[in-house]
Formats: C-alpha cells, structure tokens, sequence
C-alpha cells in the first residue's frame, strides 16, 4: 500500500510540475538543537522547460564564542526533463574545501570531483529536495561530495506540521543513505517541501525551518511572501 501510495503522489507531481513558473524560491534556517546557527536558500527558475537551481548555505557553530565548525556552501543545478545535466558547486566543511563539476552528454554525466573524474548514467539526479520527483530515485548525487549514493525511501505517513504559525497536514518520507536517515516533509495537497531534519555527530538534531515557501505547488510554483 505505501508504494502504491508513493507511485500515486509521484504519478501526480509529475503532472503538476510539467511547467514551472518563471521563478520559485525557499528560504530556510537551520537549527541545530533547536539553536540557529545558519541558513540554506533554493532558488529554481524556468526558461523554455530548463530549470536552473542555485543554492546556498551558510552554518557556524559556536562553543562558548568559538566558533567550533563552519559550512559554506554554493551550488548552480541545471535540470531538464527530472535530468541534472549540469551541476557547478563549492563547498567549505571545516577547512575541507570540495569541488563538483559535472555535465551530460548524449550517454553519460562526466563529473569531476577533486582529482577524480567519473563517468555516471546519462540521466541522473542530485538531492533535490525542492523537486519530489527525487523520490523516485535509488541513487543520488552528493552536490557537496562528488559521491553517487545509494538511498531509499520510505513513506512514515501524514501528520500536522507547524508552519509560520499556520498547520499544515504534510506526508512524511524518510530517506535512508550511509551517512543516516533524513527525514522531510511535503505538503499533502500540493506537494511543496516543507522542512527537513537529520540526525549528525554527537547524535545533535538538525532541522530546516521554513522562513519562506512557493505559496503553491500545483501547475505552476508561485512566489512566496
């Protein structure tokens, strides 16, 4: 029954995102226990069924006024048919420096991460948490890593969430990879993410809250306020 549900949602998502608006954007900042300590902003604009996605995130730790860890992240996706075809991303963990480049071809997605380059399936997909057409994949690429990762889905079912004050009945999925589950939430009538929450080191909860939202997500993604 969960897969069927799954199916069911994904079967109506597709439909619901054939034609994007010029421009949608999500705006989350990023508690660790509860505490801000950054944010991480999605921007997805369309030309002519083309969507590029710029991403960035910022996070910095504090322990007593020292700043303990530090995240920065940029990331430009551009995306055709549910297919990455092109991803420009650079990430500083902590004084670890990353950088991912990738582009498709005919039959393959070169991507270079590092020293190492790698030749993946034509038609691949990153985390792309803003589209849930992502759900349907059982290997992803990591934007930060250059890795393609095994994940797998599954429904934990539908529940309230609180939204800017307003309650929202979402459905729940968590994602399983190596690193440990993640879980996010998408609104049960139009399919819009809504949060996400990880468990990391030290067993510490990190949790995205929305600061702003695409009003809707039906035929078109609209601007949120």
């Amino acid at each position: 029954m969960k897969k069927l549900y799954l199916m069911l949602f994904l079967f109506y998502v597709a439909s619901a995102n054939a034609n994007l608006a010029e421009q949608a954007r999500w705006e989350f900042e990023v508690l660790l226990d509860e505490k801000r300590i950054g944010y991480h902003d999605f921007n997805v604009s369309e030309v002519d069924g083309v969507q590029t996605v710029t991403t960035e995130a910022r996070f910095d730790v504090k322990l007593l006024f020292v700043n303990v860890f530090s995240y920065r992240h940029k990331n430009t996706e551009v995306w055709r048919d549910n297919c990455l075809t092109s991803i420009s991303a650079e990430t500083a963990s902590n004084g670890k420096d990353f950088i991912v480049r990738g582009q498709a071809d005919a039959e393959t997605f070169r991507m270079r991460s590092g020293s190492l380059d790698n030749e993946l399936p034509a038609c691949i997909m990153t985390f792309a948490y803003w589209n849930p057409e992502f759900l349907r994949a059982d290997q992803l690429l990591n934007s930060q890593t250059g890795e393609y990762e095994n994940v797998s889905v599954v429904i934990e079912g539908e529940e309230v969430l609180a939204v800017k004050g307003q309650d929202i009945q979402a459905i729940k999925y968590s994602l399983s990879l190596a690193a440990g589950p993640i879980s996010l939430w998408y609104a049960a009538d139009d399919h819009r993410w809504l949060a996400l929450e990880s468990i990391v080191k030290g067993g510490k909860v990190l949790r995205y809250e929305p600061v702003n939202l695409p009003r809707t997500l039906g035929s078109s993604y609209a601007l949120g306020g």
